[in-house]
């Protein structure tokens, strides 16, 4: 049996984003009262919360579909968050040890997307990397956080002697 509910973007687009923060673990403290029962059980749960999104999404107009993903992703990846990618940062590690260039994408905050970048790895730690760009031609800084993903390269380079962690 089909239910349909009707309902304005409006509704629909705060539905679909409650929804995707749950779904993308991205609650705060997500044992809070509101979404326990009296028998402390959780309210709601990931099974079925896919189709639930899909379908929203399907009945959104694709701006609102945009903004929302924007929204999420600006949440997961903003300075608060230092959640990191731990595949990606072992890579990090790797490139680092062996001197290896490696291909990055970072997200941007001004876009919400991720952008890709080549970097030899001067320095890290695990809040931030430091190293040189070849997008930019510079040394840069980037939150390990916002490195979604790593891609090692088999091109070799070498730290500067004058390279001093302390100027980034």
């Amino acid at each position: 049996m089909n239910i349909s509910i009707n309902l304005s973007t409006k509704e629909a687009v705060q539905i679909h984003q409650i929804l995707k923060v749950f779904d993308e673990g991205l609650i705060v403290n997500p044992s809070e009262d509101w979404e326990l029962d009296h028998y402390d059980e959780k309210i709601a749960d990931r099974t079925g919360l896919k189709v639930i999104i899909k379908k929203i999404e399907k009945s959104l107009p694709k701006k609102e579909n945009e903004k929302t993903k924007k929204t999420i992703l600006r949440r997961r990846y903003d300075t608060f968050n230092n959640e990191i990618n731990e595949l990606a940062y072992r890579k990090i590690e790797n490139a680092f040890n062996n001197q290896k260039t490696i291909e990055i994408g970072y997200f941007d905050m001004a876009s919400a997307e991720t952008r890709k970048r080549e970097i030899d790895v001067y320095h890290k730690t695990r809040k931030y990397v430091i190293g040189y760009c070849h997008l930019r031609k510079a040394i840069r800084k980037f939150r390990t956080s916002r490195i979604v993903t790593v891609k090692l390269t088999n091109k070799d380079y070498t730290i500067p002697d004058n390279f001093d962690k302390n100027r980034y």
